[in-house]
């Protein structure tokens, strides 16, 4: 496939049976995705980059959810040539949902540790619970935003942040918050199934309020063992969850 895209660190291969398309969480970019395989089951692993973050640092990020929405699906239309089915964690979940709305057939969203997005904001997100890891508020002040990002560092990476990193990633974040916050769509089918997807120890999220997205669409539910971070890893359980719900 000739046709590239800022939007895809790589080009998908053209021999792939069928693709996932993963949004991640706020404050962040595609390469938090780099510990997952290329390909689960028939479903070759595609994480997109937004604007503002990595590779696109240099690109005003976005600000509401329907651009985002309308300008990536334009972007994916060339690779959308056999099935595929999308993936978002905690505000990639919103993302997602925004993305598949504009997308035509996707096979199936999958959802984790988020809220659905037809709650209001105040409802949807909430003040860090103690204990908690990766969790953020727009209230937050920038000295306690720059302790947590340097926590889910030290949490993902074993070490922290760069000093001089922690301002760019804290304007990255800030955006991403506002943007949430600034998000109150209404109740909007997705027109494809969703696979939820909750953490049992998850501190931020409760399994059963992910249970809520069956007002969306036909639902399958899931808990897994871990946390709110788990998911970066990519456990079996994983996995084996988005292989048997895709080719269901």
């Amino acid at each position: 496939m000739s046709h590239r895209t800022k939007w895809l660190l790589r080009n998908p291969a053209p021999d792939a049976e069928a693709r996932l398309f993963c949004l991640p969480y706020s404050g962040v970019g595609a390469s938090v995705f780099r510990r997952w395989p290329t390909h689960i089951g028939p479903l070759e692993v595609v994480p997109l980059q937004l604007p503002g973050r990595e590779n696109r640092i240099g690109q005003p990020g976005y600000r509401d959810f329907p651009t985002f929405a309308k300008d990536a699906a334009e972007a994916l239309e060339p690779y959308l040539d056999r099935p595929y089915a999308v993936f978002g964690h905690c505000m990639g979940a919103i993302l997602a949902h925004a993305l598949v709305t504009e997308l035509p057939e996707p096979q199936r969203l999958y959802v984790s540790s988020s809220r659905v997005p037809h709650w209001a904001p105040d409802r949807r997100y909430r003040m860090p619970a103690p204990g908690s890891v990766g969790v953020y508020h727009p209230s937050m002040t920038e000295e306690q935003l720059a302790a947590e990002v340097s926590r889910v560092a030290r949490t993902v990476g074993g070490a922290d942040l760069h000093p001089d990193l922690v301002p760019l990633a804290l304007r990255v974040l800030r955006g991403d918050l506002e943007m949430c916050f600034g998000y109150a769509p209404p109740l909007t089918p997705t027109g494809c199934p969703i696979s939820t997807i909750g953490w049992t120890d998850d501190a931020d999220v409760s399994p059963d309020e992910m249970g809520v997205w069956q007002e969306v669409a036909p639902t399958t539910h899931h808990v897994l063992p871990g946390d709110k971070l788990t998911f970066l890893e990519a456990p079996a359980e994983l996995q084996e969850l988005i292989e048997k719900d895709f080719r269901g």
